[in-house]
Protein backbone atom coordinates (compact mmCIF):
# COMPACT_ATOMS: atom_id res chain seq x y z
CA UNK A 1 0.00 0.00 0.00
CA UNK A 2 2.83 2.82 0.60
CA UNK A 3 4.36 1.90 -2.44
CA UNK A 4 1.07 2.79 -4.38
CA UNK A 5 1.06 5.56 -2.46
CA UNK A 6 4.35 6.65 -3.75
CA UNK A 7 3.57 6.04 -7.14
CA UNK A 8 0.38 8.01 -6.83
CA UNK A 9 2.73 10.79 -5.33
CA UNK A 10 5.00 10.61 -8.31
CA UNK A 11 2.47 10.54 -11.18
CA UNK A 12 0.92 13.77 -9.13
CA UNK A 13 4.13 15.34 -9.11
CA UNK A 14 4.56 14.48 -12.56
CA UNK A 15 1.80 15.41 -14.01
CA UNK A 16 2.17 18.96 -12.13
CA UNK A 17 5.31 19.29 -13.99
CA UNK A 18 3.92 18.25 -17.66
CA UNK A 19 1.08 20.61 -16.89
CA UNK A 20 3.44 23.66 -15.90
CA UNK A 21 5.51 22.57 -19.01
CA UNK A 22 2.42 22.86 -21.34
CA UNK A 23 1.17 26.34 -19.41
CA UNK A 24 4.74 27.91 -20.03
CA UNK A 25 4.85 26.84 -23.61
CA UNK A 26 1.29 28.68 -24.22
CA UNK A 27 2.90 31.41 -22.72
CA UNK A 28 5.65 31.57 -24.89
CA UNK A 29 3.25 31.21 -28.28
CA UNK A 30 1.87 34.73 -27.18
CA UNK A 31 5.34 35.78 -28.00
CA UNK A 32 5.56 33.80 -31.43
CA UNK A 33 3.68 34.72 -34.69
CA UNK A 34 4.03 33.00 -37.93
CA UNK A 35 3.57 33.40 -41.24
CA UNK A 36 3.65 32.42 -44.56
CA UNK A 37 3.79 33.14 -48.34
CA UNK A 38 3.84 31.48 -51.62
CA UNK A 39 6.79 32.74 -53.93
CA UNK A 40 5.50 33.39 -57.40
CA UNK A 41 7.62 33.60 -60.82
CA UNK A 42 8.39 37.16 -62.21
CA UNK A 43 10.00 38.00 -65.41
CA UNK A 44 8.93 34.39 -66.62
CA UNK A 45 12.09 33.19 -64.30
CA UNK A 46 10.01 29.82 -63.28
CA UNK A 47 11.00 29.95 -59.92
CA UNK A 48 8.57 29.16 -57.14
CA UNK A 49 8.97 28.51 -53.78
CA UNK A 50 7.51 29.12 -50.32
CA UNK A 51 9.04 31.08 -46.89
CA UNK A 52 7.98 31.04 -43.80
CA UNK A 53 8.83 33.33 -40.97
CA UNK A 54 8.70 33.24 -37.45
CA UNK A 55 8.48 36.55 -35.41
CA UNK A 56 9.56 35.81 -31.54
CA UNK A 57 9.55 38.32 -28.72
CA UNK A 58 9.06 40.82 -31.16
CA UNK A 59 12.47 41.76 -32.33
CA UNK A 60 13.34 38.28 -33.46
CA UNK A 61 12.24 37.09 -36.68
CA UNK A 62 13.51 33.20 -38.21
CA UNK A 63 13.20 32.97 -42.01
CA UNK A 64 13.18 29.76 -44.16
CA UNK A 65 12.85 29.94 -47.76
CA UNK A 66 12.49 26.43 -49.91
CA UNK A 67 12.68 27.69 -53.90
CA UNK A 68 13.23 26.09 -57.06
CA UNK A 69 13.97 27.08 -61.06
CA UNK A 70 17.14 29.22 -59.96
CA UNK A 71 19.59 29.78 -61.88
CA UNK A 72 22.53 26.70 -60.72
CA UNK A 73 25.51 27.81 -59.05
CA UNK A 74 24.76 31.34 -59.20
CA UNK A 75 23.82 33.56 -55.76
CA UNK A 76 20.35 35.03 -55.77
CA UNK A 77 19.80 37.75 -53.39
CA UNK A 78 16.66 37.68 -50.81
CA UNK A 79 15.06 40.66 -48.93
CA UNK A 80 12.08 41.44 -47.23
CA UNK A 81 10.96 44.79 -48.69
CA UNK A 82 8.17 47.02 -48.11
CA UNK A 83 7.11 50.63 -47.51
CA UNK A 84 7.51 53.03 -44.00
CA UNK A 85 7.09 56.89 -44.54
CA UNK A 86 3.79 56.26 -44.99
CA UNK A 87 2.82 52.71 -44.09
CA UNK A 88 1.39 51.21 -46.82
CA UNK A 89 0.94 47.58 -48.53
CA UNK A 90 4.02 46.10 -50.03
CA UNK A 91 2.89 43.66 -53.11
CA UNK A 92 4.24 42.14 -56.27
CA UNK A 93 5.06 43.91 -59.70
CA UNK A 94 3.47 42.16 -63.04
CA UNK A 95 4.07 43.56 -66.44
CA UNK A 96 1.32 46.57 -65.93
CA UNK A 97 4.70 47.99 -64.23
CA UNK A 98 6.78 47.38 -66.64
CA UNK A 99 7.22 51.25 -67.23
CA UNK A 100 9.25 51.25 -70.56
CA UNK A 101 7.91 48.11 -71.84
CA UNK A 102 10.60 45.56 -72.63
CA UNK A 103 9.33 42.91 -71.21
CA UNK A 104 11.41 42.61 -67.64
CA UNK A 105 10.01 44.16 -64.57
CA UNK A 106 13.79 45.52 -63.28
CA UNK A 107 14.38 46.34 -59.64
CA UNK A 108 13.96 49.85 -60.04
CA UNK A 109 10.11 49.10 -61.71
CA UNK A 110 9.38 46.89 -59.34
CA UNK A 111 10.30 48.39 -55.81
CA UNK A 112 7.33 50.91 -56.86
CA UNK A 113 5.44 48.18 -55.87
CA UNK A 114 7.03 46.32 -53.12
CA UNK A 115 8.90 49.32 -51.70
CA UNK A 116 12.15 49.57 -50.61
CA UNK A 117 14.76 46.71 -49.03
CA UNK A 118 14.20 46.49 -45.36
CA UNK A 119 16.04 43.50 -44.46
CA UNK A 120 18.97 41.86 -46.64
CA UNK A 121 18.25 37.76 -45.94
CA UNK A 122 22.17 37.56 -45.93
CA UNK A 123 24.23 35.25 -46.78
CA UNK A 124 22.95 35.41 -50.10
CA UNK A 125 23.43 31.12 -50.68
CA UNK A 126 24.18 29.74 -54.16
CA UNK A 127 21.66 27.99 -56.00
CA UNK A 128 22.63 24.26 -56.19
CA UNK A 129 23.05 22.23 -59.24
CA UNK A 130 19.49 21.21 -59.74
CA UNK A 131 18.52 25.39 -59.01
CA UNK A 132 17.31 24.58 -55.37
CA UNK A 133 17.64 27.28 -52.89
CA UNK A 134 17.26 26.39 -49.17
CA UNK A 135 17.61 29.32 -47.04
CA UNK A 136 17.46 29.61 -43.04
CA UNK A 137 18.69 32.20 -40.58
CA UNK A 138 17.62 34.63 -37.91
CA UNK A 139 18.00 37.90 -37.11
CA UNK A 140 17.35 40.59 -34.61
CA UNK A 141 15.19 43.35 -35.91
CA UNK A 142 13.84 46.62 -35.41
CA UNK A 143 10.20 46.19 -34.47
CA UNK A 144 9.42 50.24 -35.89
CA UNK A 145 10.73 49.50 -38.92
CA UNK A 146 9.45 46.20 -39.96
CA UNK A 147 6.12 45.86 -38.56
CA UNK A 148 3.62 44.72 -39.37
CA UNK A 149 4.90 41.61 -41.30
CA UNK A 150 1.45 41.48 -43.10
CA UNK A 151 2.06 44.55 -45.27
CA UNK A 152 5.65 43.23 -46.30
CA UNK A 153 6.89 40.82 -49.30
CA UNK A 154 9.78 38.75 -49.92
CA UNK A 155 11.63 38.98 -52.94
CA UNK A 156 13.87 36.94 -54.51
CA UNK A 157 16.85 38.13 -57.48
CA UNK A 158 19.21 37.31 -60.53
CA UNK A 159 18.27 36.01 -63.51
CA UNK A 160 20.36 35.78 -66.57
CA UNK A 161 19.00 38.27 -69.71
CA UNK A 162 20.67 38.39 -73.29
CA UNK A 163 23.50 36.10 -72.11
CA UNK A 164 24.28 38.28 -68.88
CA UNK A 165 23.53 37.55 -65.09
CA UNK A 166 21.36 40.77 -63.32
CA UNK A 167 21.70 39.82 -59.68
CA UNK A 168 19.19 42.24 -58.97
CA UNK A 169 16.49 41.27 -61.45
CA UNK A 170 13.20 40.39 -58.98
CA UNK A 171 12.23 36.50 -60.06
CA UNK A 172 10.10 35.45 -57.20
CA UNK A 173 8.04 37.70 -55.17
CA UNK A 174 5.32 36.61 -52.36
CA UNK A 175 3.71 38.73 -49.93
CA UNK A 176 3.95 38.31 -46.31
CA UNK A 177 0.67 36.36 -44.84
CA UNK A 178 -0.16 35.63 -40.85
CA UNK A 179 -0.01 31.43 -40.90
CA UNK A 180 -3.89 30.84 -39.69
Amino acid sequence: MLLNINRMACLLVLTGVITHAYAHEDENRDDEREYELKLYALNDSGVSGKAEIKLVNGNEIRVSIKARGLEAGRPHPQHIHGFNAPLKDSACPDLSNDINGDGIVTINEGAAVFGPIIVPLVPFDLADVNGDLRYRASFTINPDSLLPLEKRTIVLHGMTVNGQYIPSLPIACGQIRLDD
